[in-house]
């Protein structure tokens, strides 16, 4: 009974000294006053550049007094003062001399009493070397003179490309320079002396994020301007007899009769893919071949192989070309000049998905 007032009496103190140590905590606490936070950047942006970055952010606080920036897991920290302009209330903050890579950034604002904002985490990007070294010139698929002038036929530009710059000088020794928007296919360059100068430069420049600092460039490229086509006379010249109509006597040899109105008919009892070919009776050393389709364009000739041989024995091919579903003589670049007696034309496709076409006229030329 004792044993059990004695327990009874101990529990009570034990209560009373643990509420009485309570107490005293919250006391402790009540006496040091709530935490005050400095308000959080708000709507920060980040630009990435060369070598360099900046950030803004707008001070949604005006007791705050400074900022801290930290990155690289806080080994790298940045205190910039908040001066603000009289109608703005955005920071703005720039990172010089930095390393290309990818940067996680802490923001902290602080008030004159080092209260401290909630952390506010930003990644930004900044560009170099490297990335420089991965871009691609916009390909240039032929640029011709004639008449004083070079008209320039553009590949497709890459999706990050926002122009392509050109320098070149004038038949008067003016140097200009030139800017060609990603989506331009076709571009002049006036007054144009071959004499004075038979290449040209360009670069292609590229802004990796809207918010880009700089502009990048590739390294300049070097573009031989050629003359304008010079046919080939076709006399002699003569065409096989493979594939053609035969119930029409539509005949290959047509298309090297100076004719649009006669025709070369493929086979209508055979399907794609219908060969032509030409002798030239000497190796001539050609930049492209000219084509004029059937008039009026009535599944017009599409998709073509171009092979060639100087012995009509041994021949390789220059590989698939696109036939201009387009009136009048045609111009077909080739992608390199190539010498040979003999050129076969296999046509593989047409424009109506038929089984078989024709084709008006057929010559090559030179640059």
């Amino acid at each position: 009974m004792r044993a059990g007032m004695f327990s009874l009496v101990l529990g009570c103190l034990s209560a009373i000294f643990a509420c009485s140590k309570m107490e005293d905590s919250y006391v402790g606490f009540i006496k040091k006053g709530s935490i005050t936070y400095v308000g959080t950047p708000d709507s920060v942006k980040v630009y990435p550049g060369n070598k360099r970055l900046k950030m803004t952010w707008r001070v949604s606080d005006p007791s705050a007094t400074l900022a801290r920036v930290y990155w690289n897991n806080k080994t790298d920290s940045m205190v910039v003062p908040v001066k603000l302009s009289a109608n703005a209330d955005e920071m703005e903050v720039m990172f010089n001399n930095m390393k290309e890579g990818t940067y996680s950034f802490d923001i902290m604002m602080f008030d004159k009493n080092n209260n401290r904002s909630i952390n506010k985490n930003v990644v930004g990007k900044v560009y170099g070397d490297n990335y420089v070294n991965t871009l691609l010139g916009r390909p240039v698929k032929q640029a011709v003179f004639e008449k004083e002038k070079v008209t320039i036929s553009w590949g497709i530009a890459d999706p990050t490309a926002i122009a392509a710059e050109i320098n070149y000088t004038d038949k008067n020794g003016k140097k200009h320079v030139v800017s060609v928007p990603p989506d331009s296919m076709i571009t002049t360059l006036l007054n144009y002396s071959l004499t004075l100068q038979e290449r040209f430069e360009y670069k292609t420049l590229y802004a990796p994020d809207s918010l880009s600092l700089d502009v990048f460039a590739t390294a300049p490229q070097s573009v031989k301007v050629t003359g304008p086509p010079i046919e080939f006379a076709r006399t002699g010249w003569t065409a096989g007899l493979e594939d053609y109509d035969i119930p029409t006597n539509r005949v290959p040899q047509n298309v090297l009769d100076n004719n649009i109105n006669t025709i070369w008919h493929m086979d209508k009892n055979k399907t794609y893919p219908h060969p032509i070919t030409i002798d030239m009776k000497v190796v001539n050393t050609v930049s492209g071949l000219t084509y004029s389709q059937r008039e009026p364009l009535d599944g017009a000739v599409k998709l073509v192989e171009i092979q060639v041989s100087t012995d009509n024995q041994t021949w390789r091919s220059l590989g698939a070309y696109t036939f201009e579903n387009l009136r009048g003589k045609q111009y077909l670049e080739l992608l390199e000049p190539a010498s040979f007696r003999y050129f076969r034309v296999i046509v593989r496709s047409d424009y109506k998905n038929g089984s078989a076409s024709a084709l008006a006229e057929l010559g090559a030329y030179r640059r």
